[in-house]
C-alpha cells in the first residue's frame, strides 16, 4: 500500500511540475520579500500581499516572508495590507523568468494618542487576529505578547484562555487540556509542528504543566484539520511555537518571588532569561531561553466513594446511597520546573535552514498524609506517602524550506522524547479494625462519618510498607517532506497544489517495581519484638495483640492545622522521618526462624509493564483554489497507515490478601495491528466584505486506542472472581467533523461565532461484564471494548477581542477579551440493571448487562473566559476570569453513582508599571477568589472530590531590551 501511494505522489509531482512549468514559462515572473512593523522591525505574520487586479497573492509566513509566482511581465501594482495598519500600494516592474525582491514596512494606524498605540498587548492582539483571519482553516491564536502579559504558571494555563478549552487540574495547577469536550488523549500537542510524546502511563495525553509559558513564542489551536496535518486530533491540534530571532537584538530578564496563602509559604520564585540576535548581515539568527521556577502546591483534600443501596421510594427525594470510603488528604508538594531552548536559523535567500532544541522538566516532591474512613470494611486507616515524580521532554528538530522558481519544498527531521519517572515512592499504612460504632450514619453524607468512628489508636497497627519505582519512556522519530506548486489559470482563478509524505516511529516502554513487607510480615515482626526486643534498633509500643502500634510513628511537630476550611478535624499526623528510619534499618532484615526476608518483591506489578512500537506512514494531496477575491476552496485527502506491536506478560496471581503474593503460569504475550484510513477533507472560506467572512469545514479524522488498552496483558484473580485484561483487537475511532464559523473584524478587533458537530464511531470505554461460559463462568471481566453505537459532540463558540481606543480619554486605554462556549455530548456506558427476582430457589434477582446514555467525561457544558485590560503610558493592568461549568468527572456503575465536577471560577489579577526605559515591575495574584475544586454525585451533599489550595501572589522586576 505504501509503495502504491508513493508512486501516485511521484506521478502527481511530475504532472504538477509540468503544469506549473507550462503556466509560468509564458512571460511571467515572481516577487518575494519581507513585510515588517515600522516601529520595531518585527515580521507581520499573516499580512496580505496581492497583485492588484488579479487573484494572485500570498500571506506572510512565520518567517515574515512572502512569495508570489506567475505574475505577468510589465508594470504591476502590489498591495500590502494588515489589519490595524495602514495599507501600502507599490508599483513594480515584473521581468519574465526573473524574481525581484520587494521588502515593505507598514505603519500602525495612529487612532489615538501615542501613549496607548505602542503598548505590547495591543500589538500582540493585532498580530493574533491577523494570523487567525489569514488562515485557510479554523484556528485560535495567542501571541507571545499576550502570553507574557497574563500571570499563567504553565502552558496549560495559557491554553485555557481560548474558546472551547477546559483543563484537568492538579493541586490547582492546569495539567492537561480538554478541547471541545473531548478528553486530553483525543488531542495532539506539538512543538513547532513536532508531536510531543505522551507522558501518561497508559493513554496518549500530555502533561503540559512541565512547560513554562515564558518559553513560548505563541500558541495555535487548530479546530478543523487540513490534509497536511496529522489526522489523530479529533478534539483539536495544539501547536506551541518557539521564539524566532528578530532583526534587532533582544534581551529579556524576569525575576520574581512569591507567596502561597494556603501553606503560608514565601519560598516561591521564578526566573527567566531570553536573548536573540542576528549575525552575518542578518543571515544567521540565534535565540536562547532559560527558566527556573519553584512553586508550593500544597492542598487540603477530600475524596469519597459510595454504594447504591436501593431505588427512590414514594415520598423520598432521592435513591438511597451509602458512603463506603471517606478520605481526608493533607498534601505538601514542592514543584521545581526547569527549561531551556536553543533556536538557530540561517537565511539562504530563497529559503532557510533551522535547528531547534527544547528541554523542559518538572520535579515534584510530594508528601501525602491521609486518614481513611473505610466504612464499607469497618476500618480506619492512616497513610503516609512520600514520592518524587519527574516529568520531562526533550526535542531536537532540523528543518528547511527552499523556494525554487516553480515550487516550494519544506522538510523536517525530529527526535522528540518524554519521560515520567517516579524513582522512589514510599507508602505506609496503619489500620484499625472494627473501627466504627454500630449506630453510624452512613447515608446522609460524609460529614456524619467522623462522629461514628472510634479512633482507637491503642489498637491501630502497622499494616504494611511499600516502596515503588515507576518509569515511562516515550520516543518519537519523525521525518517529512512537503512540496507546493503555485498555479495561475486566469486573473480570476489561481491557487496551489500541495502534497507530501511523513513517517512517525514510536518506541515506548513502561517498567514498574514494588518492594513491600507483605501482609503477615509486620505482624510477625511485632511478635518477634515481644520475644526479643534487643534485636531491634529501637523500642516499640505494641497493641494488645502484639502488633506494632501507630504511636511509634506519630509526629509531635508536623501537625495538620485547620482542615478543609474547618469542616473536619484531620487527627494525628504520621512522622515521615521515623518511617524512613524504620526502612533504612530494617530493609535487609531476615527472621531468624526461617531466614525469610521482611521486605520482598511483588511480582504481580509486572503485569502493568509493556513495550509498544508504532509506525505511522502518512501522505496527502490538497489544493487551495482562489476564485475571485472572495472565495477560497480547499479540498484534499490524507491517507494514514498504522502498524503497531505490543509486548507484555500473562500471569495468574496466587495467594490471598494475607499470603505472600506470587505470579504463576507466567508467559510472554504479544499483539499488534495494521490498518489504513483514507481521510477526505474540504474547507471553504467566503469573504462577503472586507470585514466579514464565513468558513465551512467538513473533515474526517481518527483517534488511536490508548497504549495500555491495546496491550495483551491478563490478570486472573481467582479469590475475587475477577479478570482484568487488555484488548489487542480494539478498533480505532473514526470521526466526521462539521464546522461553520463567522468572523467579523476591523481595526478595533475581532468577533467570531461558530458551531461544530462531531460523530464518533468505535469510541472505546472500559466495560465490566460477567463471563457467561467456559472455565471462568461467573467471573467479572473488566476489559476495554468499542461502543457499537455512535457518540456525538456538538456546541457553539463565541469570541470577542477588542481594544476601546475609539473611546475618549481616559477610557481609550481599555482592552477586552472574552469568549464563551456551550457544548453537549452523548455516548453510551455499561451498567447492570437489576430485574425481577426469580420465583425459584435461591430466589436471586436477574441481572441485565446493558448500557445507558450519558455525556463524555470531562466535557463541561459551559466554558467562559474574560480579560479586562487597561494600558496607559507605562501602566498595564489585567483582570481575568476563567469559568468552567459542571462536567462528568467519573462514571459509576449506575447513574446514581456518577461523579460531577462543580462549577469552577478563578479570578486572576496582574499589574505592570514601567519605571525606567527598559525596566518594569509587576505584581500578580492568582485565584484571588480562593475557590476550591469540587466534585460530587448527582446531589451535592455527597462530594466525591474536594480540594482547597488557596491563592498565590508574585512580585518581580523585568528588564527588556
Amino acid at each position: 500500500m505504501k509503495s502504491k501511494i508513493s508512486k501516485i505522489l511521484f506521478i502527481l509531482t511530475l504532472v504538477s511540475y509540468g503544469l506549473t512549468t507550462e503556466l509560468y514559462a509564458q512571460g511571467t515572473g515572481s516577487i518575494q520579500g519581507m513585510v515588517s512593523d515600522s516601529s520595531n522591525g518585527d515580521p507581520l505574520i499573516g499580512a496580505n500581499v496581492m497583485v492588484v487586479g488579479t487573484v494572485l497573492g500570498a500571506a506572510v509566513n512565520k518567517s515574515g516572508k512572502y512569495r508570489i509566482r506567475g505574475i505577468d511581465a510589465g508594470k504591476q501594482k502590489i498591495k500590502f495590507s494588515y489589519l490595524g495598519y495602514h495599507s501600502k500600494v507599490v508599483e513594480v516592474v515584473i521581468v519574465a523568468n526573473r524574481s525581484i525582491e520587494l521588502n515593505v514596512v507598514l505603519r500602525a494606524e495612529a487612532i489615538i494618542s501615542e501613549d496607548v498605540v505602542v503598548t505590547a498587548m495591543l500589538q500582540g492582539q493585532k498580530r493574533a487576529i491577523n494570523e487567525q483571519i489569514s488562515s485557510n482553516t479554523i484556528v485560535n491564536v495567542v501571541s507571545k505578547d499576550r502570553i507574557e502579559e497574563l500571570p499563567d504558571q504553565n502552558a496549560a494555563e495559557s491554553l485555557s484562555r481560548l474558546p472551547g478549552i477546559s483543563l484537568q487540574r492538579d493541586a490547582g495547577e492546569g495539567q492537561k487540556v480538554v478541547i471541545r469536550g473531548l478528553a486530553p488523549k483525543f488531542n495532539v500537542i506539538t512543538l513547532d509542528g513536532v508531536a510531543i510524546p505522551s507522558t501518561d502511563e497508559e493513554n496518549r495525553s500530555v502533561d503540559l504543566s512541565m512547560i513554562s509559558s515564558d518559553m513560548l513564542g505563541g500558541i495555535e489551536v487548530y479546530k478543523a484539520l487540513t490534509p497536511d496535518k496529522d489526522a489523530d486530533a479529533i478534539g483539536g491540534s495544539v501547536n506551541f511555537t518557539m521564539k524566532k530571532a528578530p532583526i534587532n537584538t533582544t534581551l529579556d530578564i524576569k525575576l520574581q518571588g512569591g507567596y502561597n496563602n494556603h501553606e503560608n509559604y514565601y519560598g516561591n520564585y521564578k526566573g527567566t532569561i531570553g536573548f536573540s540576535n542576528r549575525y552575518f548581515n542578518n543571515k544567521f539568527g540565534l535565540v536562547v531561553t532559560g527558566n527556573v521556577q519553584r512553586a508550593n502546591r500544597g492542598s487540603d483534600g477530600l475524596t469519597g466513594s459510595y454504594e447504591f443501596m436501593r431505588e427512590q421510594r414514594e415520598g423520598e427525594d432521592r435513591s438511597v446511597v451509602t458512603i463506603t470510603d471517606l478520605n481526608l488528604v493533607d498534601r505538601k508538594e514542592i514543584r521545581d520546573r526547569y527549561g531551556a531552548s536553543l533556536a538557530l536559523d540561517y537565511d539562504l535567500g530563497n529559503g532557510g535552514i533551522m535547528f531547534s532544541s527544547f528541554f523542559s522538566k518538572t520535579e515534584r516532591n510530594e508528601t501525602r498524609r491521609r486518614k481513611r474512613y473505610r466504612v464499607g470494611n469497618f476500618r480506619t486507616e492512616y497513610d503516609y506517602r512520600n514520592r518524587e515524580i519527574n516529568v520531562g521532554m526533550f526535542t531536537n528538530t532540523l528543518s528547511g524550506n527552499h523556494n525554487l522558481s516553480f515550487m516550494d519544498i519544506d522538510w523536517k527531521a525530529a527526535l522528540s522524547m518524554t519521560e515520567q519517572r517516579t524513582p522512589f515512592e514510599f507508602d505506609n499504612r496503619f489500620r484499625e479494625l472494627a473501627a466504627f460504632r454500630n449506630d453510624i450514619i452512613d447515608d446522609q453524607g460524609p460529614q456524619y462519618i467522623p462522629a461514628g468512628a472510634k479512633n482507637n489508636l491503642d489498637v491501630t497497627f502497622f499494616k504494611n510498607m511499600n516502596i515503588y519505582s515507576r518509569a515511562v519512556d516515550d520516543k518519537n522519530i519523525i521525518g517529512e517532506v512537503n512540496t507546493k506548486f503555485d498555479y495561475n489559470l486566469s486573473n480570476d482563478v489561481a491557487g496551489y497544489l500541495k502534497l507530501g509524505v511523513k513517517y512517525r516511529y514510536k518506541d515506548r516502554d513502561r517498567n514498574n517495581t514494588k518492594l513491600w513487607t507483605s501482609h503477615f510480615n509486620l505482624n510477625d515482626l511485632g511478635i518477634l519484638y515481644s520475644q526479643n526486643p534487643d534485636m531491634f534498633y529501637r523500642s516499640f509500643t505494641l497493641t494488645p495483640d502484639r502488633k506494632i502500634q501507630i504511636a511509634n510513628f506519630l509526629s509531635s511537630d508536623d501537625i495538620v492545622g485547620p482542615f478543609l476550611d474547618n469542616q473536619y478535624e484531620f487527627g494525628p499526623s504520621l512522622d515521615g522521618n521515623s518511617l524512613r528510619e524504620f526502612y533504612d534499618h530494617m530493609r535487609y532484615f531476615r527472621f531468624p526462624s526461617d531466614s525469610s526476608a521482611l521486605f520482598v518483591n511483588d511480582p504481580i506489578i509486572q503485569l502493568q509493564d509493556y513495550t509498544a512500537r508504532e509506525g505511522i506512514f502518512g501522505t496527502y494531496i490538497m489544493t487551495e483554489i482562489d476564485i475571485g477575491s472572495r472565495l477560497m476552496i480547499l479540498p484534499g485527502v490524507r491517507y494514514e497507515y498504522t502498524e503497531n506491536s505490543y509486548k507484555s506478560i500473562f500471569g495468574q496471581p496466587a495467594g490471598g490478601e494475607d499470603e505472600t503474593p506470587n505470579l504463576v503460569n507466567v508467559k510472554d504475550t504479544t499483539g499488534g495491528q495494521s490498518y489504513g484510513e483514507l481521510l477526505p477533507m474540504v474547507h471553504v472560506r467566503y469573504k462577503f466584505t472586507d470585514w466579514f467572512d464565513t468558513r465551512i469545514a467538513v473533515t474526517r479524522s481518527l483517534a488511536r486506542p490508548d497504549y495500555f488498552n491495546l496491550v495483551p496483558w491478563e490478570e486472573i484473580l481467582r479469590l475475587d472472581s475477577e479478570i482484568n485484561k487488555g484488548n489487542p483487537f480494539l478498533k480505532h475511532t473514526n470521526v466526521w467533523n462539521y464546522d461553520l464559523f463567522l468572523s467579523f473584524y476591523n481595526r478595533y478587533g475581532l468577533f467570531t461565532l461558530g458551531g461544530f458537530y462531531k460523530e464518533l464511531w468505535n469510541i472505546d470505554y472500559i466495560r465490566r461484564s460477567r463471563v457467561k461460559e467456559g472455565k471462568y463462568k461467573g467471573f467479572m471481566l473488566t476489559q476495554p471494548v468499542n461502543a457499537e453505537e455512535k457518540s456525538t459532540v456538538w456546541g457553539f463558540e463565541i469570541e470577542l477581542q477588542a481594544d476601546l481606543t475609539l473611546l475618549p480619554k481616559p477610557f481609550d486605554g481599555f482592552i477586552v477579551y472574552l469568549n464563551y462556549s456551550h457544548m453537549k455530548s452523548k455516548t453510551l456506558y455499561p451498567f447492570f440493571e437489576i430485574g425481577t427476582r426469580s420465583p425459584l430457589p435461591p430466589f436471586q434477582p436477574t441481572v441485565i448487562d446493558t448500557v445507558r446514555e450519558g455525556p463524555m467525561p470531562g466535557q463541561a457544558n459551559d466554558i467562559a473566559n474574560l480579560t479586562l485590560g487597561y494600558e496607559k503610558g507605562g501602566f498595564s493592568g489585567r483582570l481575568s476570569l476563567v469559568y468552567q461549568g459542571k462536567s462528568l468527572s467519573t462514571v459509576g456503575t449506575r447513574e446514581e453513582l456518577d461523579g460531577y465536577s462543580d462549577d469552577f471560577f478563578r479570578w486572576d489579577l496582574a499589574f505592570q508599571q514601567k519605571i525606567f526605559s527598559n525596566f518594569m515591575i509587576f505584581l500578580n495574584f492568582n485565584n484571588i477568589s480562593n475557590i476550591p475544586d469540587r466534585s460530587f454525585l448527582g446531589i451535592k451533599d455527597f462530594p466525591t472530590d474536594e480540594e482547597y489550595y488557596g491563592w498565590t501572589m508574585d512580585i518581580g522586576i523585568r528588564y527588556k531590551l
